[in-house]
C-alpha cells in the first residue's frame, strides 16, 4: 500500500517537474523560429548553453523549416526598421520593430565637430546569412551586424580606398563557406590602361584586402554610362556568387557578370537577345531574385509597363522566360513573396512599400515616406534572414527598442536575454 502511494507520488512529481532529454530539446530548437530560441535562453543553464553554442547555431540556420525574412530600413540617423516580408502592409505599425543602429568609431579628439561627425546615416551595403553590412563613411568603419540578435562587430578605419559613400565601383557582401569568411567584393573597371578588370576583397576573418586582376575583359558600369546614380552599384548575392549588370566594352551590350566567392572567378550570364540589341529599346533596371531564379525587371522604352524575366536554368541564356508584363514602370522589385507576388517600393504615389499579386496588380501598399526618391531604388534597405549567427570575436550588442535609453558601455554587457519587439505605435 505505501509502496503503491510513493509510485502514484513519484509519478506526480515527475508530471510536475517534466524533463526532456537534451538531445530531444535540441531537435526541437534546430526547428523552431529564432526569436522563440532567443526566448528560451531563460528557460535553464542547459538551455541557455546549448543556444549560445555556435555549433547549435550553424545547425540551426541550416536546418531551419520555415525562416523569416524581413525588410531592414533606415528610419533615421540612428534607428533602423525592419519588417516581416509576408505581414500586411496595411497594418505595418502593427508589424514594424525598430532597432538602434550600432554606432561608428568615437571621433578623434582631433576632429573639427563632434556633432557632426557622429550625425551620419550608415550606407547599407547588403546582407548574407541573417548578417547586414553596414558602412559609416565619416570613420571608414565597417559593422557586421545581426538584426535579430543584436550581436555587431565593428572594423574600425577599414582602409576602403574606393570611395563607398559615393559608390563610384560595383560592390557585394557575400560568404565564402569553403574559408568560413565573410567578404566585402568591390569590383574596378578602369577607363584607361591594360584591358583588365581589377577585383578587391575584403576578408572579415583576416581583416585584411587582397586584389585580383582578370586580364582580357572588360565592362563599363551602367550607372555610368547611362546615368543611372547608383542604381546598378549593389552586387546581388544568388548561388554562391555576387551579379552586377554592366556593360561589355568588348561585345558593345549589357551583360550579367557573377563572381564566385569560392572560386574567385568571375563568368558572363548572356542578356535575353532583344535586350543587346543596337538600338537598345530595352531598358533593364533591377536584377533580383525571383522564385529561386535569377530575374530581370526591365521595360520597353517609351512604354508605362514593364516586364520580368527569369532565369529558369542557371547560366543558360535559352532559359529566359517572361513571367510578368503588369508591373508599373515605376515600381522597383525587392524580392518575391510565398504566394508569387511581388514586393517592392515605388514612387507613382510619392514613396511606398507595395505588394503585387503574380499578375503585377496592386494588392497592398504602405506610404513610407522620406524624400529623395525610395529608400530601396538608393539602396538604404536589405532583405535579411533572421538568424542566430554571429561573427567570430563579436564584443558588442545592440537591442531592439524598448523605450530605454542605453550608452555604448550599457551595450557591452548586455545579454542576448533583453530583446522584446516594439512596434511603432510602442513609440508614439
Amino acid at each position: 500500500m505505501h509502496s503503491a502511494a510513493a509510485k502514484r507520488k513519484d509519478r506526480g512529481s515527475s508530471m510536475n517537474n517534466p524533463t526532456l532529454p537534451l538531445e530531444l530539446v535540441a531537435e526541437i530548437l534546430l526547428r523552431t523560429p529564432v526569436r522563440s530560441v532567443l526566448r528560451f535562453r531563460s528557460v535553464c543553464k542547459s538551455w541557455l548553453s546549448l543556444i549560445s553554442d555556435p555549433h547549435f547555431r550553424v545547425s540551426h540556420y541550416d536546418l531551419a523549416a520555415a525562416p523569416t525574412h524581413r525588410l531592414l530600413l533606415r528610419a533615421d540617423d540612428f534607428y533602423a526598421q525592419s519588417l516581416p516580408i509576408e505581414s500586411p502592409l496595411e497594418t505595418y505599425h502593427h508589424h514594424a520593430a525598430y532597432f538602434p543602429l550600432p554606432l561608428p568609431s568615437p571621433p578623434s579628439k582631433s576632429a573639427p565637430n563632434v556633432q557632426d561627425d557622429f550625425h551620419n546615416q550608415p550606407e547599407i551595403l547588403g546582407s548574407c546569412r541573417g548578417l547586414v553590412l553596414l558602412y559609416y563613411p565619416c570613420r571608414e568603419d565597417l559593422i557586421v551586424w545581426n538584426p535579430s540578435t543584436g550581436v555587431y562587430k565593428r572594423f574600425p578605419n577599414s582602409n576602403i580606398e574606393y570611395g563607398l559613400p559615393y559608390h563610384p565601383y560595383p560592390y557585394g557582401f557575400g560568404y565564402d563557406p569553403s574559408k568560413d569568411d565573410y567578404l566585402l567584393v568591390l569590383a574596378e573597371f578602369p577607363e584607361c590602361g591594360p584591358v583588365e578588370t581589377r577585383i578587391c576583397i575584403f576578408s572579415f576573418k583576416t581583416e585584411s584586402w587582397k586584389t585580383q586582376t582578370i586580364s582580357n575583359v572588360s565592362y563599363e558600369d551602367l550607372d555610368d554610362r547611362f546615368n543611372h546614380g547608383d542604381k546598378f552599384k549593389a552586387g546581388l548575392l544568388f548561388n554562391g556568387a555576387l551579379h552586377w549588370l554592366v556593360f561589355s566594352r568588348d561585345r558593345m551590350v549589357p551583360m550579367i557578370i557573377a563572381f564566385d566567392l569560392v572560386q574567385r572567378s568571375l563568368s558572363e550570364i548572356p542578356l535575353i537577345d532583344h535586350m543587346t540589341s543596337e538600338d537598345l529599346e530595352y531598358e533593364t533596371y533591377s536584377l533580383w531574385v525571383m522564385r529561386g531564379c535569377l530575374s530581370l525587371c526591365c521595360s520597353v522604352r517609351g512604354y508605362q509597363l514593364a516586364e520580368v524575366w527569369v532565369m529558369k536554368e542557371y547560366k543558360v541564356k535559352s532559359s529566359w522566360t517572361m513571367l510578368c508584363v503588369n508591373p508599373p514602370y515605376d515600381f522597383f522589385p525587392i524580392c518575391s513573396t510565398k504566394d508569387g507576388g511581388f514586393f517592392g517600393s515605388s514612387s507613382a504615389e510619392g514613396e511606398r512599400l507595395e505588394k503585387l499579386d503574380h499578375k503585377g496588380d496592386i494588392v497592398d501598399y504602405h506610404d513610407y515616406g522620406g524624400g529623395g526618391g525610395s529608400y530601396c531604388d538608393n539602396l538604404q534597405s536589405a532583405v535579411y534572414r533572421e538568424s542566430l549567427l554571429s561573427l567570430p570575436s563579436v564584443v558588442r550588442e545592440t537591442r531592439e527598442i524598448d523605450n530605454v535609453e542605453t550608452s555604448e558601455d550599457d551595450h557591452e554587457e548586455t545579454s542576448e536575454d533583453d530583446y522584446g519587439e516594439t512596434s511603432e505605435d510602442d513609440q508614439q
